[in-house]
């Protein structure tokens, strides 16, 4: 589907990354981190098996875990930290 909604062109690894820093600088960022959080609340993938920069994220949780609101917006204040970190390394 993709080859023929480029014409069959086939890009090669600067026009990928020039296309990537050029015009999708402002959204790529936000569109990684949808698609992680979508993934831990779909429960495809989960964050407590996943490294950055050697810190391990908690993603441990269970129905006796009693979770303060406090928490949960320090939690995703973390790891939107760890995902520029990331994004930047990428």
């Amino acid at each position: 589907m993709f080859m023929w909604l480029a014409a069959r062109q086939c890009p090669d690894f600067r026009t990928i990354n020039r296309f990537r820093s050029e015009r999708m600088k402002d959204v790529l960022e936000s569109i990684f981190t949808a698609v992680l959080q979508y993934l831990v609340e779909a429960k495809y993938v989960k964050l407590e098996h996943y490294f950055v920069d050697g810190t391990k994220i908690e993603a441990n949780a269970n129905r006796y875990t009693f979770v303060w609101g406090k928490a949960v917006v320090k939690h995703k204040m973390r790891l939107q930290e760890k995902v520029q970190s990331l994004f930047a390394t990428i």
